[in-house]
């Protein structure tokens, strides 16, 4: 197996959210992980391997639990290297992880999470990388981080496009939260998606944030559902 290092984000008030800050773990633990096989992923950006815990000091990554490890392809962190001179892979990382597990709460009987994400670092590769829980069943992608979106045939569909209308009415058009897939209602990888400021060069979200075009596009596809209508959200419309 692979010894890796594993750390995870912290809550600096667990009990209030609300004004909680996050930051990652200053020291990691150990654990050692098996490659099971290698997945196919979406998107272009990252690959992805099927791993297994086959010993842990703590419980971040449990003994005998699979989880799915993933990394950016090399012609990725080429191209982003010329904003991040120093420590690419990680800033990448960071940035993947940089939603906090949400969910959207209804009269209906779903409730929602994006699946929580470890950083880690494999010390035999000298890489950093993310891990996270393999999941089981149906993967379903319900909307992309263009803006485009399935036409939902179910309330759970209806619920997942309604929660990124959610995020732009919440967020006062700041952000738009896209690329909703998963199993069920555990989600991964969702991109969020900023109108960056061009002339500073900056990509807060990374890569997968394609600004403004995917606001726009988003803002013109998206149909207002039962569960837009039960959240009282107001229509769509571009932000002034």
């Amino acid at each position: 197996g692979e010894e890796v290092t594993v750390y995870q984000l912290e809550e600096s008030s667990p009990m209030n959210l609300d004004k909680s800050m996050s930051s990652w773990s200053q020291y990691g633990t150990t654990a050692m992980i098996q490659v099971l096989s290698r997945e196919e992923m979406d998107g272009g950006l990252r690959r992805a391997m099927k791993v297994i815990c086959t010993w842990s000091e703590s419980d971040a990554l449990k003994l005998g639990q699979v989880f799915i490890v993933k990394s950016f392809l090399p012609e990725v962190v080429q191209t982003w290297q010329k904003m991040f001179h120093h420590g690419t892979v990680l800033h990448l990382c960071l940035r993947v992880k940089c939603l906090l597990p949400c969910q959207l709460l209804t009269d209906s009987v779903y409730i929602y999470r994006f699946l929580e994400v470890f950083l880690i670092y494999c010390h035999s590769a000298n890489q950093w990388l993310t891990i996270e829980k393999y999941m089981t069943g149906e993967f379903r992608k319900y909307n992309n981080n263009n803006g485009d979106e399935i036409t939902p045939i179910s309330l759970l569909e209806e619920l997942m496009l309604a929660f990124s209308h959610w995020t732009y009415v919440y967020t006062r058009g700041e952000l738009l939260v896209l690329d909703l897939q998963g199993v069920g209602e555990n989600l991964t990888d969702p991109s969020v998606i900023k109108p960056e400021d061009k002339k500073s060069g900056k990509m807060v979200f990374g890569p997968a944030n394609l600004g403004e075009d995917a606001i726009r596009n988003f803002i013109a596809k998206h149909r207002c559902n039962s569960c837009c209508r039960k959240l009282k959200l107001p229509g769509m419309q571009s932000k002034d």
